[in-house]
């Protein structure tokens, strides 16, 4: 046997050591081909970069592969470029395992994905169930609203404060009535007094009350005339007037002439409203100054003058009882407030309004009584076991600008700091003399003569 040299020992070893390399090499490529095979699946953002990684790894190993098998050609490869085979190996090495890594997260975020799903779904039959319990509450809202709208009309909610229109299909309720006020009425509203022939006479109190409203510019001022005397009185002096005949009802017969003829307006007026056209209804015992319109806020059905003499009696405020019988508990409070004058108000044509004057008719037709009584307690009575309230916005209008004859010949009067503060109109309600004091007010406020009033006394009464 020929002595072996001493260079190959070292060769021997190289080529062993070299095939247990490729050896690995091949077992890792196998494995990362096998991982490749999730590739299948449906892949999240994760796994696709995952699988981008395995596939570098793999092409990283083919190349890997190949340069070993090349350096097995070259059976003297040095130890130097051994060295260098053992570093790739393990940069495939690291980036098979970040690959794997990146496997896992891409599964954990698959099993977070479709946990998520889950909690979708029920976070949506949840919801599903909440929109059929706002479906039900809906009905129900619907089938409430349409038991308000049977009492009011046909309205409900801020519906029913809701000015109602003029229509051709509501001129077909009144034809007469409606064609009048389409050539009277501005923006829908209209300036009235009615009268009947006692006050129609030639220089009496409609006289008067017609001088004012032209004076002051009222340019959609008219007359509801209850007889042909008074609307051709009107229609001489230039007021437009509607003659209207009502019966005067039972229950008011035993009143007087001029409360039962102030208790009909409440019907009349029922037939402007329904016409879709709001009314500042006006008695004849007033002398109007300024344009009454131009002193309106409109933000309620009914704005009324006030029977009050301050901001306390005017506006409301609290009354205290004194029973000094029930000891720590003597004092109890109730609110007062002084009613609306029934001889000047404005009032839309809103539901919440006809279902006022309908009340009000009711009550005034067959239970009788004061008209103007009956008025308040419809606006102002909160329901009850003996009361159904019919829910009307109310406001009451300034005591000053539209002033009563107590306010005036009281206090105003006799109040330098008023000596030129103009009214808007003044109510002759507090005192008998009626048409003598109206014509006062003229002769102060229009002509000018500040000792006009001075003749009369603050009440009925001499000396008051």
């Amino acid at each position: 046997m020929a002595p072996r040299h001493s260079g190959d020992r070292g060769g021997g070893g190289n080529d062993g050591g070299m095939r247990t390399r490729i050896v690995s090499a091949l077992l890792f490529g196998t494995v990362i081909g096998l991982l490749l095979s999730i590739g299948s699946l449906k892949m999240s953002k994760m796994q696709r970069e995952a699988a981008a990684a395995i596939n570098a790894a793999r092409e990283q190993a083919a190349k890997t592969e190949t340069s070993l098998k090349a350096e097995l050609d070259k059976a003297g490869a040095t130890e130097t470029a051994t060295a260098e085979l053992k570093r790739q190996l393990s940069q495939v090495e690291d980036q098979l395992r970040k690959a794997e890594a990146d496997r896992d997260a891409a599964r954990r975020e698959a099993g977070a994905a479709k946990a998520s799903s889950s909690k979708a779904a029920q976070a949506a039959e949840e919801l599903a169930k909440r929109k059929d319990e706002a479906e039900r509450l809906k009905g129900e809202v619907a089938e409430w609203r349409d038991k308000a709208k049977a009492v009011s009309g046909g309205k409900s909610g801020e519906e029913r404060h809701e000015p109602l229109l003029p229509s051709r299909e509501r001129d077909e309720l009144d034809p007469e009535l409606a064609a009048f006020l389409r050539k009277v009425a501005v923006n829908n509203e209209v300036f009235a007094a009615m009268s009947n022939a006692n006050y129609a006479s030639p220089g009496g109190m409609l006289d008067t009350w017609m001088e004012g409203v032209q004076r002051a510019g009222v340019k959609n001022a008219i007359v509801i005339a209850l007889d042909s005397v008074t609307r051709q009185n009107a229609e001489s002096k230039g007021i437009p007037a509607h003659e209207i005949h009502v019966e005067i009802p039972k229950a008011q017969a035993g009143n007087g002439d001029n409360h039962a003829v102030s208790a009909m307006k409440f019907r009349v007026l029922r037939k402007f409203l329904r016409l879709g056209y709001s009314v500042f209804l006006s008695d004849v015992d007033i002398v109007v100054l300024q344009n009454p319109f131009k002193f309106l806020k409109r933000d309620s059905d009914i704005e009324g003058m006030t029977d009050g003499f301050d901001n306390a009696t005017a506006y409301g405020y609290n009354d205290v009882l004194d029973d000094a019988s029930m000891g720590w508990a003597r004092y109890a409070h109730s609110m007062r407030v002084f009613v609306f004058n029934s001889g000047l108000f404005y009032i839309r044509s809103t539901p919440a309004a006809m279902d006022l004057l309908n009340r009000v008719v009711e009550v005034v037709e067959n239970t009788g009584g004061w008209d103007q009584a009956i008025f308040n307690e419809a606006i102002y009575f909160p329901s009850s076991p003996q009361h159904e309230d019919v829910h009307v916005k109310r406001r009451v209008l300034d005591y000053l600008n539209f002033m009563n004859s107590k306010v005036l010949f009281k206090m105003v009067r006799h109040n330098p700091d008023l000596k030129e503060f103009m009214p808007v109109t003044i109510h002759v309600n507090y005192h008998p003399n009626k048409h003598e004091r109206m014509l006062a007010i003229v002769e102060r406020y229009v002509k000018g003569d500040v000792h006009a009033l001075d003749r009369f006394p603050g009440g009925s009464e001499p000396g008051s």
